[in-house]
């Protein structure tokens, strides 16, 4: 049908009810009629292609409207118009950066080297209205220190000033105070002596004597080389009395200590007579003799232990049978244990989220891959991945929907991976892939073939499709002088593609 027979049409349909029209009247029946032919004027889908063109936040508010004419647009663009405090949003994004700027003043101050360097260094670049990548990349700085920030530092301080406080400047300041007022050794001085003391051999008095008065003399003296060297060499006399006096009073009870053990073996050896054999042991302990009479008491600690063998094997045997059932429970405990420090160490590296690697285990790999280069000259290549328009994504169809992509991706990426390559999210919509043994080649087409999965791939969240594209950058080991070059290589690469119209790898 022709737009001559539409308008036509139109023109019959207002004279059959005898109807005076408007011109926007007439548009719309005009409009309607050409719809149901199935002919398709510019002039009729003003209002779709004016709504195409709006923020996407107002496109979703606007479908609930159902708005047919300018008209409606109009009143629809201004009652959400005059909703916008621009100027209160501007001063507010003002009093906000102005807000990070005095942050960034303090944390210069504080005495943390590697804070003060990324403050100084962000109150240079920081400015407003900055892109969203470059407020990314500088949020990232501060997450990498805070995952390798350690303030236990300051309660392991606090524990030896002796004082609870986890504010550094009072550690500090109770540090200071301690060093100034200088150590109470004076306690000291009666343990170094008494284990300077022989336990059996009482020929070191002269030497002891000596250390002692020098100590109470001036107890500083235990902070230096020379006490700590002649400690030693006191130390070392001390041992070797005692060890030359005992030497000579445990022969005999050596002998009596090997009789008794060949007896007890023979003994255990047989199912019957234990009694009888523990009264022989009983007589030749008693029958011998020894000049000294230093050793009574141990002889008849040993005819005491002798007497009893026979009651306690009874009690030994059903000791033994509840000790084998012990066991049996605790090898099924150590098993479930095992099971349990397996599970807990691969989550320790696993992502919470998509469950695969996560930035820990992405740099231990790199570390061993690193190593390997250096060692065997092995290559190896980085690729970082970025969702395009991830915000969008959130903002459009709520957080849940990002989290169902990213999980989504990870277990893309780890299908489509070799068993040798590591892949892992690094943070946020970011993931990395580290390909040991492969060249920038290599690794750009392992890239470029994720990339088209992903574009070709139905991403859906609740019955609605969500079109999903990546970034990448590739960077290969033996293009830098280390690893961590290779990962910034790598990462201005990713930033490359993305200035560049996103959706793309860019490998050089």
């Amino acid at each position: 049908m022709t737009i001559k027979e539409i308008a036509k049409k139109a023109l019959n349909h207002f004279k059959s009810k005898g109807y005076i029209f408007t011109p926007s009247e007439y548009e719309e029946v005009f409009c309607k009629i050409a719809k149901q032919y199935g002919v398709i004027i510019d002039d009729c889908n003003k209002i779709a292609k004016y709504l195409s063109k709006l923020d996407s936040k107002y496109q979703a508010i606007a479908k609930n409207y159902n708005i047919k004419n300018l008209d409606e647009l109009l009143v629809f663009l201004i009652n959400y118009i005059n909703r916008e405090n621009t100027s209160k949003e501007k001063e507010s994004i003002e009093q906000l950066f102005l807000y990070v700027k005095r942050a960034l003043d303090v944390i210069a101050i504080l005495p943390i080297v590697k804070s003060k360097k990324i403050a100084l260094k962000h109150l240079d670049f920081i400015k407003p209205y900055m892109e969203k990548e470059e407020y990314e990349k500088l949020r990232q700085e501060w997450i990498d220190f805070l995952d390798t920030f350690d303030a236990s530092i300051v309660r392991r301080g606090a524990a030896y000033a002796g004082i609870k406080s986890e504010d550094a400047l009072e550690v500090i300041d109770a540090l200071i105070k301690r060093i100034e007022e200088g150590p109470d050794l004076s306690h000291l001085i009666d343990a170094i002596i008494y284990t300077l003391t022989p336990s059996y051999a009482p020929f070191m008095d002269d030497d002891i004597a000596m250390l002692k008065k020098q100590l109470q003399e001036d107890p500083t003296i235990i902070l230096t080389k020379a006490f700590a060297d002649d400690l030693r060499i006191l130390t070392n006399k001390r041992i070797k009395l005692d060890k030359d006096e005992l030497k000579q009073k445990l022969k005999d009870l050596d002998q009596i200590a090997e009789r008794i053990s060949i007896k007890i073996v023979r003994m255990l050896q047989k199912t019957a007579g234990s009694s009888k054999e523990i009264k022989i042991i009983a007589d030749e302990i008693r029958n011998w003799r020894h000049e000294g009479q230093d050793f009574e008491s141990i002889k008849e600690k040993l005819l005491t232990i002798a007497v009893s063998i026979d009651k306690e094997l009874d009690e030994f045997s059903e000791e033994m049978k509840r000790e084998d059932n012990e066991i049996e429970r605790l090898k099924e405990k150590i098993k479930y244990l095992e099971k349990k420090v397996k599970k807990l160490s691969k989550e320790v590296k696993t992502d919470f989220l998509t469950n695969i690697a996560n930035k820990k285990a992405i740099m231990e790999e790199l570390k061993r891959q690193e190593s390997s280069f250096k060692r065997y000259g092995t290559n190896y290549s980085v690729v970082f991945f970025d969702i395009d328009h991830f915000k969008n994504i959130n903002d459009t169809y709520g957080h849940d929907a990002g989290d169902v992509i990213l999980k989504s991706l990870g277990l893309l990426f780890k299908r489509y991976a070799r068993d040798v390559d590591m892949i892992g999210r690094f943070g946020g919509e970011e993931f990395v892939a580290i390909l040991p043994n492969t060249n920038i080649d290599g690794a750009c087409k392992f890239a470029e073939k994720l990339r088209k999965i992903v574009e070709k791939t139905k991403f859906m969240y609740k019955n609605t499709r969500i079109n999903v594209t990546v970034s990448g950058g590739v960077a290969s080991r033996n293009e830098t002088n280390s690893m961590d070059e290779t990962l910034k290589l790598a990462d201005e690469r990713l930033y490359k593609a993305k200035r560049s119209g996103r959706n793309r790898i860019v490998c050089s």
